[in-house]
Parts: structure tokens; sequence; C-alpha cells
């Protein structure tokens, strides 16, 4: 039965193969949204790692470092705290861009490593990210009515879904935010206080990740339904065709049972064109999606687990598609064989 299958679907191999494709995309879409939700963690992990804090500060009437501006005198952190700025801002390179500025005390906890060029020595000087377009090592850059050369970049550092992180140092966010005020908005500790002012909120790197992915919640919860949608449609492509060609082996399968098939090799049978097809089509689905992604444009990382995971989920899917016709399958009559 396993082998009559196999000669089906070379038989109906034009069918199949258009199935396959359409199922493929789908997946490959999904694979893409995948990714998309997992940049989203991926990228604060990065920038949090960058920083190198244990703990951080910011005021007790503050959410977090980035999603919210509560300045503090610079002095008030207590023992260990390096001050630090974090603004939203947005600068023109030819057109209007969207940045995060992170305000450093240079040569302290925050300056940023580099990837290229050099990190930040003090005021006048900016290191970026190289996902921020069109900005090079000793381009001069004009943010709040300063000047900044670019002197260094880094790689991967990003929030909220993309936008680059920019590194200055804090007299210069200073002067941009407050006027030359001697405030910062958050804290930074190499090991975490014992004990911190009344004023302050401690927050460990894991609090202020889920507080910088916090805005985003509506967009993932709307990435993740619209996967499910997806794989939903991807069932029903693969069900179609199953039970499509369920109806048409009508009398085949009356034969085969008149003849002393069981039902459940018969079931097996679909389940292997299910399995087949699902398999075909992940293969595709991870080239397209490995092609789609740079496409996109925002910032795609398609984690490893999700490709090894793939080949799980079309299976799944595609099994439980096949639920119909196997139902259909059941159905079937012997007598079918030899009547009109």
């Amino acid at each position: 039965m396993l082998r009559a299958a196999l000669r089906d679907l070379q038989w109906r191999r034009r069918r199949f193969a258009i199935a396959m494709t359409g199922v493929a995309l789908v997946f490959a879409l999904g694979l893409v949204m995948t990714g998309l939700a997992a940049s989203f963690s991926a990228e604060v992990d990065r920038t949090l790692d960058g920083v190198g804090a244990e703990a951080w500060a910011v005021s007790a009437q503050a959410s977090g470092p980035f999603t919210s501006f509560t300045p503090m005198p610079a002095g008030s952190g207590g023992p260990g705290a390096t001050p630090a700025m974090t603004l939203r801002q947005t600068i023109r390179i030819d057109e209007v861009l969207d940045i995060v500025v992170l305000g450093v005390t240079t040569g302290s906890l925050g300056t940023p490593e580099v990837t290229a060029g050099r990190t930040l020595a003090g005021p006048g000087e900016m290191v970026v990210d190289a996902s921020l377009t069109g900005a090079d090592i000793g381009d001069s850059i004009e943010l709040g009515g300063l000047t900044f050369e670019v002197v260094g970049t880094t790689d991967g550092r990003r929030l909220f879904a993309g936008l680059p992180v920019v590194h200055i140092d804090l007299a210069d966010g200073q002067t941009i935010a407050v006027q030359g005020a001697p405030v910062a908005n958050t804290f930074l500790y190499a090991t975490s206080p014992d004990t911190s002012p009344e004023s302050l909120r401690i927050m460990t790197p894991a609090e202020v990740r889920d507080d910088t992915l916090r805005p985003l919640e509506g967009a993932l919860a709307s990435i993740q339904l619209l996967r499910l949608l997806l794989w939903l449609v991807a069932a029903t492509i693969i069900g179609s065709v199953l039970y499509l060609q369920t109806i048409e082996r009508t009398r085949d399968f009356a034969v085969f049972k008149a003849t002393g098939t069981s039902t459940s090799a018969i079931a097996a049978g679909l389940s292997l064109q299910a399995i087949v097809l699902s398999i075909a089509a992940a293969i595709l689905a991870a080239v397209l999606g490995a092609l789609l992604a740079p496409v996109f444009p925002m910032y795609i990382e398609i984690p490893t687990s999700a490709f090894v995971l793939l080949p799980v989920i079309t299976v799944t899917v595609g099994l439980l598609s096949s639920l119909l016709a196997l139902r259909r399958t059941v159905s079937v009559e012997p007598a079918m064989a030899f009547g009109g």
C-alpha cells in the first residue's frame, strides 16, 4: 500500500508539485515571521550585553531606562553608579532617520566596544551602529544642534524593532536634552548594589529587556496570530489536495478493501503522502525563507531552532490536515468495487 501511495505521488506529480510550492511559500512566510519576532528580542539582548551593566537604576517613577525619561542628579546614584542618558531622536542623512541615543560616561561602564574605527574619547564624537544608513567613519553628523564626528561603528546594537543605537558622551547628551544640566535618567552598575537611594529603582538586565520589549507586545502578538493563520492556510492546501485525491480514488480504495487491504494500511498510504509533501515543502520553505529575509525592510534574524523545528511543524500540520481525507477513506465500502 505504501508503494501504491508513492506511485500515486509520481502519477500526480504536477498537482503535488504545485501544492508543495504553495505550502512552501506559506511556511517560508511563517519562518520569516518567526525570525522577525526573534529579532526583536535578539537586538535588545545584544544592546544590553554591549553596555555590560549587571544592574540598572532609574527613577522610582520611571518604567525603564529606554521607555521613559525622568532626569535625576548625576551624582545621586550612590557608590559604584555610572550615570548615563537615553534619548529618542531623529537625524537627517539624506532623509529623516529615527535613532536611540545612549549618552555614556566616556571611559567608564557603557563605553561601546566597536567593530570598526575606535571607541569614544570624549565630547563631540559619535559611535553608530552599522545599520545606520549613510553614516561612515569620518563623517560629520548633526544631532540636537551639535555636530559630531563618527569615529567608530558597532554591529547589531538596535532597539524598538530596528532603530540603531548611537553612542555619544554623556556631556553631549546633557547639552541636547537638558541644556547642559548635570543630570542623568539612568545609572549603570558593574555589580548589583546592596543598597540604593529610595528615589531609585534597581532593575536587572532581564527587567530592562522586558520593559524595552513592552511597547512591542502588540506587534509580537500580531506576528504570532499571523503565523498561526499561515499554518491554517498551509493545512487547508494540504488537506484539499489529499481530499480531492481521495474522492478521485474512491473506487481504488474500494478495490483495495475488497481484496483484503486493511483500512489502516490505506490510511498509512495517505499519511505517507502527507509526510512526503510536508517534508518537501519544508526543504523548499527553508530555502525561500533564507532568500526572503534580506528582502524585508526590517531586520530579520531567523534562529537556527526555527529551521530545526520547521520539518516537525510541517509534518504535524500535514498529518492533521489529512484527517478529513482519512475519514472519507474509512467510509468507503468494499461493495463499491463491484457497483456502478
